[in-house]
């Protein structure tokens, strides 16, 4: 399976852009999936919540025509209302249906408090596509293991996170991925946004990360698209290297 990471910016407050955007990387990457950043499809902003009413005609079907056209998968960040509360969500479309994430960890980092916009989300979620089964995470969840440990219980083959990381969060993030890797015996692909937002600059550094906590590819600290092959055979040791997880103990009273 070939997947390209699109470590791009999202415009703020211009989803027509963004599709633009996306529909041309669609149109030229030769790849069963594209995957692009946290919020990506109205840039990383706490007034997203105006476009939502209007998210479809500016932004989802323009980008679900060229994604039938291609014949391919697009996984992407995007708000997304329930009528009522507004989630900051990673979204998979082939073009006719579409997978939803919800974070459940949002950030309070005080240059945008996700809590004064986004409600979190309360489950994990496995996205399947092409015959793999993805376990999805956004930003913030990274720091928190037992969403990842859930995913490796439940027989994923990979994990997704989708990131808008500035360059003191992807110093934490870049010293913890590995460990969830080895930790969990899974292999991550991890896509942060790039460039510059109205008071943050997005730091870039996506990457593909094996079980073993070593990086088989990584983007720069500018726009770029890496195209990236799954290793089967690694992602099935990696499987049967989780038998340790039968050890663990279900006898304490972890809380």
């Amino acid at each position: 399976m070939r997947i390209a990471i699109a470590q791009v910016r999202g415009q703020i407050d211009d989803p027509p852009a963004n599709a633009s955007k996306a529909k041309m990387l669609i149109n030229n990457t030769d790849v069963d999936l594209l995957i692009f950043p946290e919020m990506f499809a109205t840039g990383y902003d706490r007034n997203c919540g105006r476009f939502l009413d209007n998210m479809d005609a500016m932004f989802m079907n323009k980008l679900n025509t060229q994604i039938s056209k291609k014949k391919n998968s697009v996984l992407f960040g995007c708000p997304v209302s329930d009528g009522k509360k507004i989630y900051n969500c990673a979204l998979l479309s082939d073009g006719e249906n579409l997978q939803v994430y919800r974070k459940i960890h949002l950030d309070s980092d005080m240059r945008f408090p996700e809590r004064d916009t986004f409600t979190a989300g309360d489950e994990p979620t496995v996205f399947n596509c092409n015959g793999f089964r993805f376990g999805i995470v956004i930003g913030n969840d990274i720091m928190f293991n037992e969403l990842f440990r859930w995913y490796a219980m439940n027989d994923v083959d990979a994990v997704i996170c989708i990131s808008a990381a500035p360059g003191d969060v992807l110093d934490r993030y870049e010293k913890i991925l590995p460990s969830r890797c080895v930790e969990n015996s899974l292999e991550i692909i991890f896509v942060n946004m790039v460039g510059p937002d109205p008071g943050i600059t997005m730091a870039g550094g996506s990457r593909y990360v094996s079980f073993y906590g070593e990086v088989e590819a990584n983007c720069t600290d500018s726009s770029d698209v890496r195209i990236i092959k799954l290793d089967t055979e690694r992602m099935k040791r990696s499987k049967e290297n989780r038998r340790f997880l039968k050890e663990i103990r279900t006898d304490i009273k972890w809380a």
